[in-house]
Formats: structure tokens, C-alpha cells, sequence
């Protein structure tokens, strides 16, 4: 397995809280496999204002990477990255805090979509959050090239509606690859059936509405036996799973 894109297409779904649960979840679901969350949200970063909100060294982020000159190894992502945990079984390339950061780095992401066959064969597979879709430096190339793409909604009109034209456009673009599947961070009294007919996918990966453990990931307290038997720990694990199903072994992106 390789890369796991996650994007909206309307209003504050819970994308980044959708890829922070995924990621932590990771390693336990999928053992023997470590993961990296991209923070690629052009808009700026949700988890510098939240999970990683106490500040993150110089030395790591998106924006030291694009100085980088030439093909991306495994070891300059991984030098660039900040551990989530003691073993670095979970690890996170932090975003930019201001949308204007983001302008200069689009060839940075397609040389680290390049980078994610080594990083995979090196044990570690990529979750990125792209954030919300249509943005003026989003970086596309993450959304056509992934292996699987997530669109997050929330079991509301106002957030499926528009999700079912992102999911047209993007199984156009995606062409040969997986079609998109929803992911939902709350049901709110619709079927998982349901969801998937209005979105246009034959897919969905359902997340807990779980309050309690969103406010943990923002607020970086992230241990113990609460959280993780949470709902949203629990379901997370279960989409893991259900991805690793869905996604071939060590696909090769191209």
C-alpha cells in the first residue's frame, strides 16, 4: 500500500481529525507498517492549530522539503517529519499555517508523490490531507495519483450534495485508478446505504461522531485506555482495515 488522500468538497466535515484518527489507528490495524500524515492543506494547517498547536521544530515541515533540490529520498521526508509517538510508527510532514505558503509548493508535492513507492517499500504508508477541494494551490496531484481517495462528508445534505460532484469529477481525472469513496464522519441518522447512493461511490468508510475523542486529537491529548477504546479509535481501526482490503499490496503509483 502507498497513499490515502482524504479531501471535502463542502464547509468543515472533519477532514483533519478523519486523517489523524486513520493515522493513529495505522499501526495497530495494519502491523508491521508504519504511516506518515501529509498535512497538504493548502488553506492552512488544521493541525497546527490543534494537534500540533505547542509548536513544531524549524527543522520539519512541507516547507523545509520544498527547499530540497532533486528527487525526495525516504530519509529527507522521514528527517523532515516530526514522531507522533516513541517508536515513529505514526509520524506527521506538518503544513503551512498561511495560504500563501502554499503557493510555491507544487513541484514539491509531485516529487513527494513520487517519493511514496520508496517510502512504501521502506514500511511506510502516506495519509494526506488535502483539505477542501477547488482550492487556487491545492495540490491536485495527490487527488489523481493516490491510490485511494476519501471524500470526507458529513450525513447532511448541504455536505453530500456538493460531495457527489467532486466524486464525479474526480473518478473522471482518477481513470483507471480506484473511484472515490466516502468517508463520513457523522451518519446523522442515514444509512451508510443511503450516503453511498447520494455520493455516487459503492464505497463508504464510517467514522464515530465522537466529540469527546475530536477534542483529544486537538488538544494533542492523545493517551490512555479512554481514547483508545473511543468510538472514533474503534472505527478508525475498522477503516484501516477495510482500506488495506481495498488498496492492492505495495501498489506502485505512476
Amino acid at each position: 500500500m502507498s497513499v490515502v488522500a482524504l479531501c471535502s468538497a463542502h464547509g468543515a466535515p472533519g477532514v483533519t481529525t478523519a486523517a489523524l484518527a486513520l493515522c493513529w489507528s495505522w499501526p495497530q490495524a495494519r502491523p508491521g507498517r508504519r504511516v506518515l500524515l501529509v498535512d497538504a492543506d493548502p488553506a492552512g494547517s488544521g493541525l497546527l492549530t490543534g494537534y500540533l498547536s505547542p509548536g513544531v521544530p524549524d527543522s520539519v515541515g512541507v516547507s523545509v522539503l520544498a527547499a530540497a533540490r532533486g528527487a525526495l529520498t525516504p530519509e529527507q521526508v522521514i528527517g523532515c517529519s516530526l514522531a507522533l509517538d516513541a517508536e515513529g510508527a505514526r509520524m506527521v510532514l506538518p503544513g503551512v499555517a498561511d495560504p500563501v505558503q502554499a503557493r510555491p509548493l507544487g513541484s514539491m508535492w509531485t516529487a513527494l508523490v513520487s517519493a511514496a513507492r520508496d517510502l512504501s517499500d521502506a514500511g511506510v504508508d502516506v495519509v494526506v490531507d488535502v483539505g477542501r477541494v477547488g482550492h487556487q494551490f491545492e495540490p491536485r496531484v495527490w487527488l489523481t495519483q493516490a491510490d485511494l481517495v476519501g471524500v470526507v462528508v458529513a450525513g447532511t445534505v448541504a455536505s453530500v450534495a456538493p460531495a457527489a460532484a467532486a466524486v464525479r469529477g474526480l473518478a473522471v481525472e482518477r481513470t483507471g485508478r480506484l473511484a472515490p469513496v466516502g468517508v463520513v464522519t457523522d451518519a446523522g441518522g442515514y444509512s451508510r446505504v443511503q450516503i453511498a447512493e447520494a455520493m455516487g461511490v459503492t464505497e463508504v468508510l464510517e467514522l464515530a461522531a465522537d466529540e469527546w475523542a475530536a477534542r483529544a486529537f486537538a488538544a494533542g491529548e492523545v493517551a490512555g485506555w479512554r481514547f483508545e477504546r473511543s468510538p472514533l479509535l474503534r472505527a478508525a481501526r475498522a477503516a484501516v482495515e477495510r482500506v488495506g482490503a481495498l488498496v492492492p499490496e505495495r501498489a506502485v503509483l505512476r
